[in-house]
């Protein structure tokens, strides 16, 4: 039996639906520069929002991972927990001296995005070769000063369940 990465299989769902469902500045036309990447990469922070003009990041991270027998007659079950974090900063616009994305507001739209990506594929159908439920489970915010910034966070916990 073909099996997926559970992050991966999240990741596409995410992205496919900010895609077509774009998050926007707060002039709620201009589409903000969203990027979709695995945590631990070679980029920094810092060097995405300001080198390459990102203004949303959705960043997935490790599962973290438990087993579960309920009753003895039960396989081993696993509940995997992926972290998915999405990162953004005040924007402004050089040339008018203005803000044009504030943190508060791209956090915001970022978060109805996931949260109706998450729950317009919550279940695969009945065609998918490894069934899954995904649901977002926790979701914790923070600001932090890092590199320089002023950078706001928002994680969500997704849990990938097999069925």
């Amino acid at each position: 039996m073909a099996t997926q990465d559970p992050r991966y299989v999240i990741l596409n769902i995410i992205r496919t639906y900010v895609t077509a469902n774009p998050v926007t500045m707060d002039d709620g036309v201009t589409s903000a520069n969203d990027l979709h990447l695995y945590e631990r990469g070679p980029e920094g922070i810092k060097e995405l929002f300001y080198d390459e003009d990102y203004d949303v990041l959705f960043i997935y991270g490790e599962p973290t991972v438990r087993s579960i027998r309920q009753i003895q007659d039960i396989p081993v079950h696993f509940l995997m927990s992926y972290p998915v974090t999405v990162a953004t900063i005040n924007k402004y616009d050089p040339l008018l001296g203005s803000l044009i994305g504030t943190s508060s507001t791209l956090q915001a739209k970022a978060r109805i995005a996931l949260r109706a990506a998450v729950a317009a594929s919550a279940q695969s159908g009945p065609a998918a070769v490894a069934s899954y439920i995904i649901t977002v489970i926790r979701e914790t915010g923070r600001t932090d000063w890092m590199a320089g910034i002023n950078l706001w966070r928002t994680e969500y916990i997704i849990e990938y369940t097999t069925g």
